[in-house]
């Protein structure tokens, strides 16, 4: 990043309130988010030991679910709600500085923490993956079905939702495959 004083700068400091803010402004995201946080720890530890992983990454999932979903289904104040947009300036073009304020970044970077953890739990149990790709199409759906949510479905938002999953679920997946070769190294 920048150093204060410079235009882009000024432009973080401008930006990632804005996200934040943003976010926030959702009346049921913090209750979302939080139900689902305690939620996932109720269920993280019992989850974590039938299926023999990792205690946080099984959290993870729970918690980027939520975060998900409370930043997708959250009523939107003032939104305009009807059929799907389906539009697109650029739909695979260029994607920008992904660390911006923007709609597309914040759509895609929502996901990411849910296809990490999905990744690494996808590399023993593939259907946990597949559910993951499921969640954009699915919140889409409720979006455009659900018109009191105010909110309207569109399919740059499929794209850059599938985009930020594909980026944690990448990385997930490689962690999934080096933890355990590591683990069986140590032991030797």
């Amino acid at each position: 990043w920048p150093g204060p004083g410079t235009a882009a700068g000024e432009t973080r400091r401008a930006v990632v309130p804005a996200i934040v803010d943003s976010i926030l402004r959702l009346p049921l995201f913090a209750v979302i988010l939080g139900a689902g946080t305690v939620v996932s720890a109720v269920l993280a530890a019992p989850l974590a030991r039938r299926w023999r992983e990792p205690w946080i990454v099984v959290f993870g999932l729970g918690v980027g679910l939520s975060l998900v979903l409370g930043a997708t289904l959250s009523p939107s104040p003032g939104s305009v709600s009807g059929a799907c947009l389906q539009a697109m300036t650029r739909p695979l073009g260029p994607r920008g500085m992904l660390v911006l304020s923007s709609d597309r970044a914040l759509n895609t970077w929502l996901l990411v923490p849910l296809g990490f953890c999905a990744g690494y739990l996808g590399v023993r149990r593939w259907w946990l993956l597949l559910l993951a790709f499921l969640v954009p199409v699915a919140v889409e759906a409720t979006q455009r079905f659900l018109p009191e949510l105010g909110r309207r479905c569109q399919f740059q938002d499929l794209i850059d939702n599938t985009w930020g999953l594909v980026i944690g679920a990448v990385a997930g997946v490689i962690l999934g495959f080096i933890v355990p070769w590591l683990g069986r190294l140590v032991r030797r």
